[in-house]
């Protein structure tokens, strides 16, 4: 009887643990993803502020609203000095030219960057193979 009772106990031991093992798990989760959003905001912040100025531009008429939509545009300008925003306008182009493209367009595309995949590839392999002798 006494082993059935020592027994029971270490199985809710094994349970607790479980559970606290469990919650500190949920704990790292969330602190990691809380991370790569801080990230992401950081890098759309610097990289797409002209994005954050047409989203703050929609927000209503008031003090506080227009000093926001005032640092949003200043810090918009200063982006566009340092030439950050160079990364976001490649990709709007990008994803633009691919949005005007028709089916016959996108075929050809892709094929010719298969073909400058195995060329790179080629390329490689006979560095490396010089390499070796």
């Amino acid at each position: 009887m006494l082993d059935l009772l020592h027994h029971e106990r270490d199985d809710d031991e094994y349970a607790e643990e479980a559970q606290a093992l469990q919650e500190a798990e949920t704990r790292r989760s969330v602190m990691r993803m809380s991370f790569a959003l801080v990230v992401a905001a950081a890098l759309l912040l610097a990289f797409n502020s002209q994005s954050l100025v047409t989203w703050v531009n929609g927000f209503e008429v008031g003090p506080v609203q227009d000093t926001i939509v005032s640092l949003a545009a200043r810090w918009n300008g200063q982006m566009e000095e340092q030439g950050l925003d160079a990364p976001a306008k490649t990709v709007r182009g990008e994803v633009n030219e691919a949005r005007n493209m028709d089916w016959a367009e996108v075929e050809r595309w892709l094929e010719n960057e298969q073909a400058r995949s195995r060329e790179g590839a080629r390329l490689l392999r006979g560095m490396l193979s010089e390499d070796r002798s």
